[in-house]
């Protein structure tokens, strides 16, 4: 599946489970109602910031709403050793210091899918 189509379906998706109206995602977005509309409709693809705000809104990680819960948890295995020393220490930061090193990820991995997905159109344009 096209990674703007499951954005779209995801965030209609959790909208729905949480029994939110668009206007009601709208307003703990901080976004209007007519871009959630173009959202959930597909007219457009979302800038980061707004899918930042929507994450945020429904509070999930960005990459939830690009990927969905594909990925077991338990299952994954990080090769780079150092690194995943370091991930085994975030256990050890408070709350409030995980959600921060949660949002800075969320911000890259959607800034390097979006880079992706743009390279990608520009493929299959031939730019």
């Amino acid at each position: 599946m096209k990674i703007e189509k499951k954005l779209v379906q995801n965030i209609r998706q959790l909208r729905k489970e949480k029994g939110w109206t668009q206007a009601k995602l709208a307003e703990k977005s901080g976004l209007h109602l007519t871009h959630i509309n173009n959202i959930e409709t597909g007219k457009y693809l979302p800038s980061l910031e707004s899918i930042i705000k929507i994450a945020q809104a429904l509070e999930v990680p960005v990459d939830y709403l690009l990927k969905g819960s594909e990925d077991n948890i338990e299952d994954i295995k990080i090769a780079n050793k150092p690194f995943a020393e370091r991930i085994k220490l975030l256990n050890a930061l408070n709350e409030k210091e995980q959600e921060v090193i949660t949002e800075v990820i969320d911000a890259m991995l959607t800034r390097k899918k979006i880079l992706d997905f743009i390279t990608s159109k520009e493929a299959i344009i031939g730019k």
